[in-house]
């Protein structure tokens, strides 16, 4: 029997401030319409990264307060991730400020999530990643050659998303990057538009102290630390690949579900 988990992929909690209210909304699972399945009553639970459920959680929050926005996803459904985005950018045009923070990954749909924020925020460490929409399909030629027309409305929809915000970046070299599979550091972010602070903000990072401290070999620091990020990189990919596979046991399930019905 699998270990039922607390629910910590998405919540919302008030801050009182002298400002007003800031309401902290948490993305730290698959973005997917369905929980896991349970066991007990044969029925899958409520997904707190769902559509539906970030539209319950938006409309207890009140216009006009600040939103902070946290992400840490490999990314899910395209269909969840994409109404997700219009429903925080509705909040948004009513008046609500939105601060998108990355703090681990925003791959896929999560990153498409996560353009909605007015202003994006991204760790040391962390990173985004682009990638044409993909399915796991079965038919016959004109139903396949039908999925494959509909992934590519999929990716030409997100270039418009991604386009929105983009800076230094021509629809041809955004579409590039999504056919080859990119994965972005915080640095290529702030280039291309796709977040505005890195850290803690430029002046706080570049910042030196003025005193002198004992040298150290900078090449040495420099190899140590590109096999920190080599390493943190593979651990995100190795992340990311584990929630994308196509789940079989959950398909099985969804297939014995629709014949009981």
């Amino acid at each position: 029997m699998p270990k039922e988990n607390p629910k910590l992929m998405f919540r919302a909690e008030q801050l009182k401030t002298e400002s007003g209210a800031t309401y902290k909304l948490y993305v730290y699972d698959s973005v997917r319409a369905k929980g896991d399945f349970d066991w007990k009553t044969w029925k899958y639970k409520e997904s707190e990264t769902s559509a539906k459920y970030f539209r319950d959680k938006l409309d207890e929050i009140p216009d006009g307060s600040t939103i902070e926005l946290h992400v840490n996803s490999a990314g899910g459904e395209v269909g969840e991730g994409v109404t997700i985005y219009n429903l925080l950018k509705q909040k948004a045009d009513a008046g609500t400020k939105i601060i998108g923070y990355v703090d681990g990954m925003a791959y896929s749909v999560a990153m498409d999530i996560i353009m909605a924020a007015d202003e994006i925020h991204m760790g040391l460490g962390t990173s985004m990643f682009l990638h044409n929409p993909w399915a796991a399909v079965a038919g016959n030629a004109d139903q396949l050659r039908s999925m494959a027309e509909q992934l590519d409305t999929l990716a030409a929809a997100s270039r418009q998303l991604y386009m929105a915000r983009a800076q230094n970046l021509t629809e041809d070299e955004l579409k590039e990057m999504m056919d080859k599979e990119t994965m972005l550091s915080p640095d290529d972010c702030k280039k291309y538009g796709f977040c505005d602070v890195v850290g803690m903000g430029d002046d706080e990072i570049h910042e030196e102290p003025e005193e002198e401290t004992e040298e150290e070999p900078e090449d040495k620091d420099a190899v140590i630390e590109q096999l920190k990020e080599q390493l943190f990189r593979q651990q995100q990919i190795n992340q990311m690949m584990r929630h994308t596979r196509p789940n079989m046991a959950e398909t099985m399930l969804a297939a014995l579900e629709s014949i009981n019905h």
